[in-house]
């Protein structure tokens, strides 16, 4: 058997964001976001993109998975394979636009409902934490409590996750290492042969992929990879020059004015005198 990866773009969308397969993506979020009881996640209903805030820019390399559940909580699941700078403060700024554009003009607040934002990264993140995933929560300073619950952030490093095979015990276990080690297999591991880890194995077999398919698969790898030798090149340069020409491929891709300036350090003045 021949796996593709699931963190490319377009397979993390084909798995996690699938009408098809919804009971990956309850699965996934169940097990990653610790929920058990009467807070487990029972259904998901996916929502178009287009219904995040406009401001939220749609890039090359990051993909969004956007879904209600059955107690009405958002959340986005967005898939980071490359580094880019104040990634955490982005997600945070995601979270709580997609959050404060729920209520049009003249609506009550309690039309507003819980935004958890996920994201899984291919980069450590917080080189201080040892464990691979983090759950950050607004809770009472002295009391821990969690009275405000209407944000959350989850962050998944992909690359301190470090357990072989056979050691996964947990659902959470065989998530990650179902998408950091998947591509490596010539078969389906023995802890993955069932249930939604199974159909998952399956979604992700090349046999299975239409030619169309495996070609938006290949187009969405190369574009991963020349933006981080774009990055690469103007952080290693430092060059004016290169961090020009790359703002202006950014452009091209219709990436914010904003979101430039902070990959390229240029200033919002410069990248408009581009134009």
């Amino acid at each position: 058997m021949i796996f593709l990866d699931p963190r490319n773009d377009v397979a993390f969308k084909k798995i996690f964001g699938s009408e098809e397969h919804k009971n990956i993506t309850i699965s996934f979020l169940n097990s990653i976001l610790e929920l058990t009881g009467e807070q487990a996640i029972v259904s998901v209903d996916f929502l178009n993109n287009e219904q995040l805030p406009q401001m939220i820019d749609k890039k090359d390399n990051v993909l969004d998975v956007f879904c209600i559940d059955q107690s009405r909580n958002k959340y986005i699941v967005e898939l980071q394979v490359n580094r880019v700078k104040e990634f955490g403060k982005r997600m945070v700024y995601y979270g709580a636009k997609t959050y404060s554009m729920q209520l049009d003009k003249g609506k009550p607040y309690h039309h507003l409902i819980p935004v958890i934002v996920l994201s899984v990264v291919d980069f450590i993140m917080f080189p201080e934490k040892k464990e691979y995933k983090s759950i950050h929560q607004i809770l009472d300073n002295k009391t821990y409590e969690h009275d405000i619950r209407e944000l959350a952030f989850a962050f998944v490093e992909l690359p301190k996750f470090t357990k072989k095979e056979d050691k996964l015990e947990t659902d959470e276990d065989k998530w990650i290492f179902f998408i950091r080690n998947i591509k490596k297999q010539t078969k389906i591991p023995t802890l993955l042969a069932y249930g939604e880890f199974e159909e998952a194995c399956h979604v992700v077999q090349r046999m299975t992929w239409s030619e169309q398919e495996l070609n938006t698969y290949d187009d969405a790898f190369v574009r991963a990879t020349d933006y981080q030798t774009g990055m690469e090149l103007a952080q290693e340069e430092g060059a004016a020059k290169a961090r020009i020409e790359f703002a202006r491929k950014l452009m091209k891709r219709g990436i914010s004015i904003e979101i430039i300036a902070e990959d390229t350090g240029l200033s919002i003045a410069e990248i408009q005198q581009l134009k």
